[in-house]
């Protein structure tokens, strides 16, 4: 019942924020082949503000489908009630993303330019759209074609892994325009893999 609850009210959120994905959505998939472009879309107050209103949108959906495909990978997970799962999922998202932000505005590096930090990190929330709007569209199609759910989980986490390991050279990119390579290899480790990394293997450890 709480899945078929959760799930009303991501697609009545979604349906409300559409007009504002699709103005967005272009500058979305040009974040993907240009790091400029992460920084023209924070550039703009509008675009700006859809983007993370959408991000905050779409975290409901996201932690529907990790449930829905198991893309947690956690067997320990699996022997709790389905419900259970889904709030467990949820409250480790919302951790996550919590310990992301804060990692983010205590460690800022006094050298590098406001404007290069903020975008690096508002770039993750680009991404997370681009990432769950991906596997909004697997699930979607698969379901119509009746593939095997095996295949589409594993379908789902290459793709998660791609586009993250994407995110992660827009990120760099980023970085570089304000700092040395080896600097900023050292920002992106503290703040995004390291964090990353630890979620990864607490699930795949539980």
């Amino acid at each position: 019942m709480l899945i078929k609850i959760l799930t009303v009210i991501s697609i009545l959120t979604t349906m409300l924020l559409l007009k504002s994905l699709v103005s967005i959505f272009p500058s979305l998939m040009a974040c993907l082949f240009r790091s400029k472009e992460c920084f023209n879309l924070d550039a703009s107050v509008k675009l700006s503000r859809d983007r993370n209103l959408l991000a905050c949108a779409m975290i409901l959906p996201f932690c529907l489908l990790v449930n829905r495909f198991n893309l947690h990978k956690a067997g320990t997970l699996l022997t709790l009630p389905e419900n259970v799962q889904l709030l467990i999922i949820i409250g480790v998202i919302l951790f996550y993303i919590l310990f992301r932000e804060t990692v983010y505005k205590l460690f800022r590096p006094q050298r590098m330019p406001r404007k290069a930090y903020t975008t690096a990190g508002t770039t993750a929330h680009t991404f997370f759209v681009i990432l769950t709007l991906a596997l909004l569209a697997i699930g979607g199609i698969t379901a119509i074609l009746g593939m095997d759910a095996e295949a589409v989980t594993t379908a789902m986490l290459w793709v998660s892994i791609g586009i993250y390991i994407l995110f992660l050279i827009r990120k760099f990119q980023i970085f570089i325009s304000s700092c040395s390579v080896f600097t900023a290899f050292l920002y992106l480790c503290a703040l995004e893999i390291i964090p990353t990394g630890t979620l990864v293997v607490s699930a795949i450890i539980f």
